[in-house]
C-alpha cells in the first residue's frame, strides 16, 4: 500500500475518449485520485449527490480530480454522462494501477497528492458504506503549496497577444533563446498521436479562427461545427462534423500533455486559462496601443487603414469572447498574467530577451 509521504506511482491510462493520459500531466497542482468511481455513484441518491457535491467543491479549491475505474473507456463515458461527472475518468481495465497503489482488488479509495506527486492523504473503503473525510481533504487542498525544487523554475510559458503586438514573433524568439519547443500545428499533431487522437480529428480550434457568436447562437445555445473531415471507408464517402466542444477538449488534452513535458512555448489557445493553476508556468501577455497595432497590420498585410482597423477590432472581440465563453476569464484582466509587455516602445528582440531572462533567473 502506498503510504502518506511517499511518491505516487506514475501511470498511463486511456480516458473516456481513448486518449492516453499520464499522472504527470495532472500534477504541478494538487490532485485527488478517486479509484472505482462507479462504486461512489452506485449507492442511494443521497450518497451520489454527496459525492458529486464533494468533487465539485474540491474542484473549486483548484484541485485536479481524476477518476480511475476498471471499466472500459466507453463504459466510463456513459458513467460520466449519466451522473454529470465533470472530471477525467481513466480506464484501469487490467487493474495494474490499482495494484501499484496497493489495492489488491477493485475497491473505493482516495489518494490526495501534493504538487510534486507526494501522497498527502489516503483512504481505502473497508465496506460498501462509509465515505472519505471530505473535510480533511479540503483542508489539505487549502494548505499553502509545497514548492518542490523541480517546480520552482518555470518550464512552460504561455503567451497571450493582441493582433499586431508582435507576440508571435516574440514567442518564436524566446523559443530560440531558450532552446524550447514552439507549439505549432506540427507539434500539435505529434502530441495528438501520442494521446490517441487521429490526425483528422485534430483541429487547431483557437481564438485566431474563432468567429463571434450571433445573438441567435447565444439564445439557442447552439453548438457550432468547427471542422468537417472526409474519409473513405468501404467505398463510402463519410463526412464527419467535429463540434467546438470536441475540438476544445483535444486542445486541452494536448496542452496539458505538453505542460507535463516542459520546455514549451504555448501561444494563445487559452493556455493562460488551461494552465492557470499549474506551478512551473509563466504567463505572459504582449500588448500595444490600438493605433500602433492597426498601423503594423496595415503594413504587414497590405491593407487599407479601414481594413486594418476592422481586422484588429474583430480579432480583439473574437479573442475576448472565446476566452470568456469557454474559460470564463477576462482576457484583459492583468491578474491572469505574470508579465505584461507593451511593444509600442519596446523592440521585439528586447522583449524576448526579457522573458527569457525572467525564466533563467527564477
Amino acid at each position: 500500500m502506498v503510504q502518506v509521504g511517499e511518491n505516487a506511482p506514475n501511470f498511463t491510462l486511456p480516458d473516456t475518449e481513448n486518449r492516453a493520459r499520464t499522472l504527470k500531466e495532472f500534477l504541478a497542482q494538487k490532485a485527488v485520485l478517486f479509484f472505482c468511481v462507479d462504486a461512489f455513484t452506485s449507492n442511494a441518491t443521497k450518497e451520489l449527490c454527496q459525492f458529486r457535491d464533494a468533487t465539485s467543491s474540491l474542484t473549486n479549491l483548484k484541485a485536479q480530480i481524476v477518476g480511475i475505474d476498471p471499466k472500459s473507456p466507453a463504459a466510463n463515458k456513459r458513467l460520466a454522462e449519466k451522473h454529470r461527472l465533470h472530471f477525467p475518468i481513466l480506464s484501469d481495465s487490467r487493474g495494474e494501477v490499482a495494484h501499484a497503489y496497493g489495492l489488491d482488488a477493485p475497491k473505493r479509495a482516495v489518494f490526495v497528492l501534493d504538487e510534486g506527486g507526494v501522497v498527502a492523504y489516503r483512504w481505502v473503503a473497508q465496506d460498501a458504506v462509509g465515505d472519505p473525510d471530505y473535510g480533511a481533504i479540503a483542508q489539505i487542498l487549502q494548505a499553502a503549496p509545497k514548492l518542490h525544487a523541480e517546480l520552482a523554475v518555470p518550464s512552460v510559458i504561455t503567451v497571450s497577444r493582441q493582433v499586431g503586438s508582435g507576440g508571435d514573433e516574440i514567442a518564436r524568439e524566446v523559443a530560440k533563446l531558450l532552446g524550447w519547443s514552439y507549439f505549432d500545428k506540427t507539434l500539435m499533431v505529434e502530441v495528438g498521436r501520442e494521446v490517441g487522437v487521429s490526425e483528422e480529428d485534430i483541429v487547431d480550434f483557437c481564438e485566431d479562427t474563432y468567429k463571434v457568436q450571433t445573438l441567435v447562437d447565444k439564445m439557442l445555445l447552439r453548438k457550432k461545427p468547427a471542422k468537417q473531415s472526409f474519409t473513405i471507408k468501404d467505398n463510402a464517402h463519410i463526412r464527419k462534423t467535429l463540434e467546438e466542444e470536441h475540438c476544445l477538449s483535444t486542445i486541452q488534452t494536448v496542452i496539458n500533455n505538453l505542460a507535463s513535458r516542459g520546455k514549451t512555448i504555448i501561444v494563445g489557445r487559452g493556455g493562460q486559462a488551461i494552465l492557470k493553476h499549474k506551478l512551473g508556468v509563466l504567463h505572459v501577455r504582449i500588448v500595444a496601443p490600438k493605433a500602433v497595432r492597426v498601423e503594423r497590420v496595415k503594413q504587414s498585410e497590405g491593407l487599407t487603414q479601414q481594413e486594418a482597423q476592422r481586422l484588429v477590432e474583430e480579432n480583439d472581440k473574437a479573442t475576448a469572447e472565446y476566452l470568456q465563453r469557454f474559460y470564463c476569464i477576462d482576457w484583459e484582466d492583468p491578474t491572469n498574467y505574470d508579465i505584461i509587455l507593451n511593444t509600442a516602445k519596446l523592440d521585439l528582440r528586447a522583449a524576448a530577451l526579457m522573458i527569457a531572462q525572467a525564466v533563467s533567473q527564477t
